[in-house]
């Protein structure tokens, strides 16, 4: 079900789905937009009400002219969840958004219970520099993102409507959003997480695709070294798991919420301090 608020203090319009019954799941969607995240949106909420707004400059979201860093985008998020009636959250993201995510547990992390981050951005490696998803022509960027660039997923990536109206409309909504990833991630997605990720204090799985052209191995390794205790795991699909592997992607974040959240009441507390 799609939902519309209004941020406090700024008026902000917030666009966002809410689906699914169970224990909410904040979503943040990758660079590309919600519309590429629903399939693994719709598996996860087969156990979590998700709750993935549009992130500014997407969708009917707006503010993006103000939000000049990751820390503004965990401002914004912070507000959304007061907005929503989250008071600790359980939070995952993809991508951009899972750079957002671990940024955002970072900086709050009384209020966050447990993150997962799939293929995050975020981190830049000299050794292993990411391909300029800005600057790719089509098919080059589909070769990237995708494990199989024939497969029915990144069919779907690039499939084109035959109606004008609505092919012109799709062409606006990825040009719109490489503008809103650019902001923060161009020309390198490094803004200082690495220097926060420490902080982090909940619960935290780190998902990559075993074929990830864009975050690879190399990536996979930094992240890991820098989140004290985070868990890990893989699964068979390239960057855009969303796409290629919503049911395995789904499964790995469901499992870890359901140990941690058991490893919590069985010890009456948080599994990790929460810090100040």
């Amino acid at each position: 079900m799609s939902e519309r608020h209004t941020l406090p203090g700024r008026g902000w319009t917030v666009d966002l789905v809410r689906v699914g019954s169970g224990a909410p799941l904040v979503w943040l969607h990758g660079a590309f937009g919600l519309e590429w995240s629903m399939p693994l949106v719709e598996a996860l909420a087969r156990h979590h009400t998700v709750i993935a707004p549009h992130l500014p400059g997407y969708g009917a979201s707006d503010g993006l002219d103000d939000i000049d860093s990751f820390y503004d985008l965990s401002v914004w998020l912070d507000d959304v969840l007061d907005v929503v009636g989250i008071d600790r959250v359980m939070l995952a993201g993809h991508d951009f958004g899972g750079a957002a995510a671990a940024e955002y547990a970072a900086l709050f992390r009384r209020r966050t219970q447990l993150l997962a981050a799939l293929a995050p951005l975020g981190l830049w490696l000299d050794e292993a520099p990411l391909p300029d998803i800005f600057g790719l022509t089509p098919g080059a960027l589909t070769r990237v993102l995708f494990a199989d660039a024939q497969s029915e997923a990144a069919a779907a990536f690039n499939s084109q409507s035959h109606d004008k109206a609505e092919r012109n409309a799709a062409i606006l909504r990825r040009r719109q959003a490489l503008i809103a990833a650019a902001k923060l991630l161009w020309p390198l997605p490094d803004k200082g997480l690495k220097k926060r990720l420490h902080r982090i204090a909940a619960p935290t799985l780190l998902v990559w695709g075993a074929q990830d052209r864009i975050t690879g191995s190399a990536y996979a390794s930094a992240f890991s070294a820098l989140v004290v205790g985070a868990s890990t795991a893989t699964v068979p699909a390239g960057h855009m798991m969303p796409l290629e592997a919503p049911a395995q992607t789904a499964d790995v974040v469901r499992a870890f919420a359901a140990k941690a959240s058991g490893a919590r009441h069985s010890s009456g507390a948080p599994a990790r301090s929460a810090g100040s």
